[in-house]
């Protein structure tokens, strides 16, 4: 990747969430929203890991059926391994699987790329490891 990025700010709202502060939970509804189309971003690498971490969390609440992420932050071990067996998959190959999906179906490579002057090869060569950065982050925090 040309530039590091970096989601200090969504991972901290995410904690302070899970540690079940209620101004975190509008906070970070409000940064969700921001990030699904990533207005904001400031590279080509940013928009993706916005785009990544809105589409994440949602995944999170599909693969555990609940957004209650206090409640999912205290699954016990057991329930992961049941959740994994009803899946049929782990939590972070869903979510790595389902941010690579995402950005296939939207064309994202291209869009960023075209749209940032990055070549989209640089773009589809880190796309699944941008994916995996993000997924370890959340699921380091809710686990």
């Amino acid at each position: 990747m040309t530039k590091p990025v970096e989601f200090g700010s969504f991972y901290k709202l995410l904690r302070g969430v899970i540690d079940g502060n209620e101004s975190n939970k509008k906070e970070l509804q409000w940064l969700l929203a921001e990030y699904e189309h990533a207005k904001d971003a400031n590279s080509a690498f940013d928009e993706l890991g916005q785009i990544f971490c809105h589409h994440g969390v949602m995944e999170l609440y599909e693969y555990t059926g609940t957004d209650n992420l206090k409640y999912i932050s205290e699954l016990e071990t057991s329930v992961w391994k049941y959740l994994k067996i009803r899946m049929g998959i782990s939590l972070s190959d869903f979510m790595v699987i389902s941010m690579k999906r995402h950005a296939n179906d939207h064309k994202l490579a291209g869009k960023v790329s075209s749209k940032w002057n990055t070549p989209v090869e640089e773009i589809n060569d880190n796309l699944e490891d941008l994916a995996k950065y993000v997924s370890e982050g959340i699921i380091e925090l809710i686990k």
